[in-house]
Order: structure tokens, then sequence, then C-alpha cells
């Protein structure tokens, strides 16, 4: 658990604030909506699903954030261009936070941006995200569609150490940086997403949280979850899969314990299991940093306040 020397840049996205020491917020949560292999979901390619079953998931999110006190945001997963503007339409329907935009495909998120220009709305969509294949196409449409939220997806395929999301970032001798890639693309409010690709990357992961924030100031996170639900997929042990929750939740953990501003947990049924267990380690870092780091919640909604 630290504080940082840097000064920490802090967003308000549509209403939910994200960004700062250890401590003063509690980890924003972000969900997958009509990913791939979602029950719920008729037909990929035209985007046709289950209305009400996801109502539901929808309903069980927002109960536990409200009574938590952690903030809880969805990730819209397009397989496909015709899909996504009636994914878009729906959760703009029924939910009133910000929420992200994510595609298969170039082709699926610049027609997700697109429909977002056309719907009005920038202020709300966090675009999903920019890594270093992004092309000058994309950045285009993200600029042009007015969007200034993006997660930047920092990884070098030569450099898998955290030292080497920090020189995706800010470039090298022979490769331009992920941060010009989203001035380009007209991004103003940066969170960084320090990947995951398998369950012992996740240490990479969480030690690139805390030196993004300790040395660029910015907003970073992760999605463990990538690695643990192909992890359940592989494994040959069906005692170990019988505890995949506790497995999901203790990965989770340990990117909390190194900073994370926000966590991608994968499909929303998990939900129930993820947002308790990280408000509990909310409140555990916000009373270390309370009591002996001088960093205080800076809101009386914290977990540290909610839950116990």
């Amino acid at each position: 658990m630290w504080k940082f020397e840097r000064k920490q840049q802090n967003y308000d996205i549509s209403g939910i604030k994200i960004g700062g020491n250890p401590g003063e917020r509690p980890t924003v949560l972000i969900g997958n909506l009509f990913y791939r292999g979602m029950p719920e979901v008729y037909n990929h390619k035209n985007g046709s699903f289950d209305k009400k079953a996801i109502e539901k998931w929808l309903s069980t999110s927002e109960v536990l954030s409200e009574e938590s006190g952690v903030p809880h945001l969805l990730d819209i997963m397009a397989m496909y261009p015709e899909a996504i503007p009636n994914y878009i339409n729906f959760v703009a329907d029924h939910d009133d936070s910000p929420f992200l935009i994510d595609g298969a495909n170039k082709e699926t998120r610049i027609r997700a941006l697109k429909a977002i220009s056309e719907l009005g709305l920038q202020e709300r969509v966090i675009f999903n995200g920019i890594t270093p294949n992004t092309s000058k196409e994309e950045l285009l449409a993200i600029r042009s569609a007015g969007v200034r939220t993006a997660v930047i997806m920092a990884y070098d395929e030569l450099d898998y150490t955290p030292e080497g999301r920090i020189s995706a970032l800010q470039g090298t001798a022979d490769q331009e940086g992920l941060l010009a890639y989203a001035e380009k693309a007209g991004i103003q409010k940066v969170l960084v997403d320090t990947i995951v690709f398998d369950i012992p990357s996740i240490a990479y992961a969480a030690e690139a949280i805390r030196l993004v924030k300790e040395e660029l100031g910015y907003p970073s996170g992760c999605s463990p979850a990538n690695a643990t639900f192909s992890w359940k997929q592989a494994s040959g042990s069906s005692r170990l899969v019988e505890g995949f929750s506790a497995v999901n939740a203790s990965v989770h953990t340990i990117a909390q314990l190194w900073g994370a501003d926000f966590l991608i947990y994968g499909p929303i049924k998990q939900a129930k299991f993820i947002i308790p267990s990280c408000a509990i380690n909310d409140a555990v870092v916000a009373y270390y940093s309370m009591k002996r780091l001088g960093t205080k919640p800076l809101k009386d909604s914290h977990p540290l306040f909610k839950v116990f």
C-alpha cells in the first residue's frame, strides 16, 4: 500500500470519479456484457438477446454497487458491427453511468463510435481500447466521434516486464508511444490497462499498475479475468474449478493491493462475488492508508463506511 509522491490524475467521467492515491476512492469495477459465449445473447451478428435476463444481472450489480459504495460500469463487447448499436441503445437506456465500448475487430469499434456520435453519448463513453496495433483510421474515428476518455492497453510484444509497459506508453527510439496515439485520437482522460496475459502475468500487471501511478500518475488497472476464465476452461482439475469464484476474487485482490483504480472483472454474472470482495479490500486499504499514511477517503460513501 502506497502514497505516491507524483501528483495523481483524477477524472470525473460522467459522475464517476477515478484516480488518486490508494484509500481515497474505491476501485471502479467493470463487468462485461454481450461477450462471445454469453448465453443470453441469441444472435451475436444481429445483436438480439434476452432483455429480461440481462436486466436481472444489471439490477443485481446496481444493488450491490449501491450497498457497498463500489462504482460499477459496463463494458459492451460486440462481435459484429451490426450488433453494437442495439447494445449501446439498451445500455444507455438502462444505466445512467458511463460505459465502455469494445469490439472484436476494427469495423465493430468504428461502428460503435459512429453510433455514439449519432446518439450524443460522447461524455458517457470510455473507448476500450487503444493498443500498439490501433490503426490511424481508428484513431481518427475516435477523434471524429468526440470521445475523450479511453483505456490505453499498455504492452510491448518485445518486453513483457512492468518496465516494458512504461516504455510502451512513453515510446522508444524505434516505436511511438501509446500516449502519443491517445493524443492523436483527441483523448483527454487516459486509463491505463497494464494487461494480463495469463495467471502468472498478473504479478507483472500488478507491479505495472504501481509503476504507472508512481511514474506517470495516470489511473491504472487491469483485467485479471482475462486469465482466470482461460485457466478455468483449460484446467484439468474439477476440484480447482469448483473453487473458481474464490480464485477469481483472489487475483483481483492482488491487483487492488498494488493500487488498481479500476478492474475489468469479466462476465457481469461475477458481480455477486466480485463487488463484495473488492468492497472489503477497498475498506481494508482505506483503513491502513488513513491510519498509517494520512490518506483519507474522499467521500462518506466509501466502502470503509458502508460495509462495516
